[in-house]
């Protein structure tokens, strides 16, 4: 009797440990996925790779890319809009443009089985005409798992303002 207590008292406290690590270690390899994600469609910006950024979204007319920066909103709602737009930065002349690098950090993810979010920084900096340039992003995502693979479905892309001493500078002048 004593040692079947035991083994049930060691298998009540070893099943949720078990479990618990697998879940873990699923949550590490999705957020891991999501993150080459980002990577791939940023590769495919820097590279004027049209195939290779639509190979991370989902193609419906559902899928939305907005942008928020001082001049204003700009939305492209469905697939086709998007791709419209996305043909149209990678062929925009950065030849101004040097030392292009944009940091993804500040990860906050929320997954389940066949949609995610997340919400993070991007970090740009970069030289144009021989001054170096700056500008930091909050980006809200979300993703479907498509065939096994995770797809972009919702990209939102907020500037964040210069700091307020940096405005203040501005208005001085």
């Amino acid at each position: 009797m004593k040692k079947l207590n035991c083994v049930i008292w060691f298998a009540i406290c070893l099943v949720p440990l078990v479990s618990s690590s697998q879940t873990k270690v699923a949550v590490e390899k999705e957020r891991a996925a999501i993150k080459a994600v980002l990577e791939e469609e940023k590769k495919g910006y820097f590279d004027k790779n049209f195939e290779m950024m639509a190979a991370t979204w989902v193609q419906k007319p559902s899928s939305v890319k907005m942008f928020m920066s001082q001049e204003g909103e700009r939305d492209m709602f469905g697939w086709e809009k998007i791709s419209e737009g996305d043909r149209k930065a990678i062929s925009e002349d950065r030849s101004g443009y040097k030392n292009i690098q944009v940091e993804f950090s500040d990860f906050q993810f929320n997954i389940y089985e066949s949609n995610a979010w997340a919400i993070f920084k991007a970090k740009w900096n970069w030289m144009y005409k021989d001054t170096p340039r700056k500008l930091e992003q909050t980006r809200i995502m979300a993703f479907e798992k498509v065939e096994g693979n995770w797809k972009i479905t919702l990209m939102a892309i907020y500037n964040v303002p210069a700091a307020k001493k940096d405005a203040q500078k501005k208005t001085e002048k």
